[in-house]
């Protein structure tokens, strides 16, 4: 009876060990494929599947002393550094990155800029994605998208797949003429509306703005620019003015769901006749938005 429970305690430690090494991959790299896919719009869980599957959860050769996770061979463009490993011929040559997040973003870069890969873009469906790699002749394994996609359903990666963006934002601006403020920021479709308080110790301004956004670059999806009007109240000398613009801005979304915000502005503001007369530096503006 001991024994027997001695084996069985074994064959389970030793099965949720081995499960457990897919899981640290998985934990390891879901917020790099993540990152991918909001940049590249290739789904994380395709990204994930084909790392694990590629480089043995991490453990194959190519992936420890290469970094190449995803069996990308050097082809005529690469002029990185290159190792050789026997693939489907001997001595066969492979990228080699210096770190895994290299890796991932070439395997990104590869899919993108390869034309026979340009129909997968037209949707977010796995299934779809892992059928067409096959079709495209990514590999030459005939079950190579059943592989995929049999890794995304046991382990339910798609639900890495979620584009969904954080909507509601904080944030702090820093600028000129207005030293610093603070924010908040809503993002709705193509919209950013931005409430905001700012000042410069002499002179405050209180305002709200509505942007739409006009550019998506086509690869960098995490870079937008923004173009809108901003209507507030200046506060200067104990005189309230009435302040409108037109402000054009460039956000760049970082790691963690964080974004920053590069705006310009101009105010139509006229000098005033009595004491409390607007200097030039009013009529434009400069600020730079930290959104957390």
């Amino acid at each position: 009876m001991k024994n027997s429970l001695l084996l069985f305690f074994v064959l389970f430690f030793f099965d949720i060990s081995a499960q457990s090494i897919t899981e640290i991959y998985i934990n390891k790299f879901k917020s790099i494929a993540k990152d991918e896919m909001k940049t590249y719009n290739i789904p994380a869980s395709i990204t994930l599947s084909q790392g694990i599957l590629e480089s043995g959860n991490g453990l194959s050769r190519l992936a420890s002393e290469a970094n190449n996770h995803f069996g990308i061979k050097c082809h005529s463009s690469w002029i990185g550094e290159t190792i050789l490993y026997d693939d489907d011929e001997d001595d066969e040559c492979f990228r080699k990155y210096s770190n895994a997040e290299e890796s991932y973003r070439d395997h990104s870069l590869f899919l993108t800029t390869r034309g026979r890969y340009s129909d997968l873009f037209n949707s977010m469906n796995y299934k779809k994605w892992a059928r067409g790699l096959l079709k495209a002749g990514y590999a030459t394994n005939p079950d190579y998208d059943k592989l995929l996609i049999d890794i995304i359903e046991k382990y339910s990666l798609d639900k890495f797949d979620d584009i969904s963006e954080k909507q509601f934002y904080l944030s702090h601006y820093y600028g000129f003429p207005y030293v610093f403020g603070l924010g908040s920021n809503y993002f709705i479709d193509k919209f950013l509306i931005n409430i905001r308080c700012e000042s410069s110790y002499i002179f405050n301004k209180s305002s709200i703005s509505f942007s739409y956004n006009i550019i998506n670059f086509k690869i960098k999806k995490n870079h937008k620019i923004y173009i809108g009007a901003n209507s507030g109240v200046i506060l200067y000398s104990n005189d309230y003015i009435n302040s409108s613009s037109i402000e054009i801005s460039y956000l760049k979304s970082l790691k963690n769901n964080r974004k920053l915000i590069f705006s310009l502005g101009a105010d139509p503001l006229k000098n005033r006749s009595n004491k409390n007369t607007l200097e030039n530096l009013l009529y434009q503006y400069f600020n730079i938005a930290l959104l957390f």
